[in-house]
């Protein structure tokens, strides 16, 4: 067959992928999305069972980009923003075998049993005055300690990236992972005159949702719109398997649904895989940056969606959840989520829905049990902590092998000298969570960022005839 040629490429249909393609699509750019599964989303996916709505990833965003806020509005005819309830501002940490509400004001943190007198001082006396960052990249545990002494940072600092990074605070980076927060760490002694400062001189930026979000159908709605959108330019089912240079441009090979190769060529190319898949493709044309992206460290985690019978638990579970720190290896759970106590839709009328986190860094092996041992692991840490009456009616289990990058010490020199590689070959371009953010909105302002670069680049036109042109799988047209 006949390659058949698109302006532009894009391999990877997650939300960097899917954002780079939408954003094309939008300024009537020739782009074609290749993505090896049946559906678009990667993570980011929603499905609806027997009345409760699960989400297999991510399940809520803040709002906190502007073109991700841009991006909603875009998609407002084909997705709903959903706001959590009020009751999702509280949140819990697990210590010896109780559930503590994280302190949000100075009443409730002169009275919270989470952590000792001298640690609150401590915590106080930090937020207050404490030392700047020197010149050297630091962890994240480094930075909290120097801050607000070793308690604070084991029960409080490890649990919440946990539930972000499913990280080790030992080995991530502040700089790599939080850059605003190691800006401020490096600017301030106070960080409360800064947090006064900003409140009190900055102008407050216009937004239309604030909080915590999620969509009516799920974040899976964001996708499939997106997807949606794409039409016949969307090609699900064809995983790329080889890029090639050739005059001009590239040669992308996929596989289609009957097992054949297609050829596509196009004038650029948008590698949106994950970071060791976009190493294998690169490997024969840049082994420089293969080496780069086969060296950044991942971990993997199982979500357990658990539905229940509102009858059969019997702790209120009020609130966004609980996390649980460093500090606590026997607890066999990185962190549950009471999904409808935020988003009542997420649950038929008198029935809960848990949403279990286990793996990540502290339990890399977690990945490999079967799912009737993830059950029980799940149902025996939570049974009498949530007064668990009954079995689950419903159990749903998704498991995401090396699936969040890990932004340790040295990632930020590691993605500009893999960036200063890939700019050798002019019309080639990276996005992905391994870049600049594991978060939709990161994903999502990288996409966009990259879209508007390959419309103001100069790129010559590829040296094959204009007509041919892929319009579905298998047909040239």
């Amino acid at each position: 067959m006949d390659a058949a040629t698109r302006d532009i490429v894009i391999v990877g249909g997650g939300i960097s992928g899917l954002t780079t393609a939408h954003r094309l699509k939008r300024t009537g750019a020739d782009v074609c999305l290749l993505e090896a599964n049946q559906t678009v989303g990667g993570c980011t996916r929603t499905e609806r069972r027997d009345g409760f709505l699960l989400e297999k990833g991510p399940f809520n965003i803040m709002v906190r980009d502007p073109d991700f806020e841009a991006l909603l509005v875009d998609l407002a005819d084909e997705v709903s923003v959903v706001s959590a309830s009020k009751s999702a501002r509280i949140r819990f940490i697990y210590q010896r075998g109780a559930l503590h509400a994280v302190p949000t004001n100075p009443i409730a943190l002169a009275t919270t049993k989470l952590l000792s007198p001298s640690a609150r001082l401590r915590l106080v006396r930090g937020m207050v005055v404490s030392k700047r960052a020197t010149d050297a990249e630091e962890t994240i545990e480094q930075v909290a300690s120097r801050r607000f002494g070793v308690e604070v940072t084991d029960t409080m600092i490890s649990a919440v990236i946990a539930g972000i990074f499913s990280g080790d605070i030992s080995k991530l980076s502040l700089a790599a992972c939080f850059p605003p927060a190691a800006t401020i760490d490096a600017n301030y002694r106070s960080l409360l005159g800064f947090g006064l400062r900003k409140a009190l001189g900055g102008k407050k930026t216009k937004r239309r949702w604030r909080g915590l979000v999620s969509l009516d159908g799920g974040l899976g709605a964001l996708t499939s719109a997106m997807g949606d959108r794409l039409g016949d330019d969307l090609l699900t089912g064809h995983p790329a398997v080889a890029i090639r240079r050739v005059d001009g441009g590239f040669e992308v090979d996929t596989r289609n649904e009957h097992g054949e190769i297609d050829t596509i060529q196009s004038r650029r190319l948008v590698l949106g895989s994950p970071a060791p898949q976009t190493g294998e493709l690169l490997l024969p044309l840049l082994p420089d940056a293969a080496d780069l992206l086969n060296s950044i460290d991942s971990t993997s985690l199982v979500v357990l969606n658990l539905g229940f019978r509102r009858a059969d638990v019997g702790h209120s579970i009020a609130g966004f959840g609980f996390l649980v720190p460093r500090v606590e290896p026997q607890f066999p759970l990185m962190g549950v989520l009471w999904a409808d106590s935020i988003f009542p839709h997420h649950a038929p009328p008198d029935h809960r829905l848990i949403r279990v986190f286990i793996g990540g860094a502290r339990d890399p092996e977690a990945i490999e049990l079967s799912d009737d041992d993830l059950q029980t692991r799940a149902l025996g840490a939570l049974k009498g902590l949530l007064g668990l009456h009954g079995e689950p009616i419903l159990v749903d289990v998704c498991r995401y092998r090396s699936a969040i990058p890990q932004y340790h010490c040295g990632h930020r020199e590691k993605i500009e000298r893999l960036h200063a590689t890939v700019s050798g070959i002019p019309g080639l371009h990276l996005v992905g969570n391994y870049l600049e953010g594991v978060s939709v909105n990161d994903c999502v302002r990288l996409g966009t960022r990259v879209a508007e670069e390959i419309m103001k680049e100069n790129v010559p036109a590829l040296a094959v005839p204009a007509e041919r042109r892929l319009v579905t799988s298998g047909v040239v047209g």
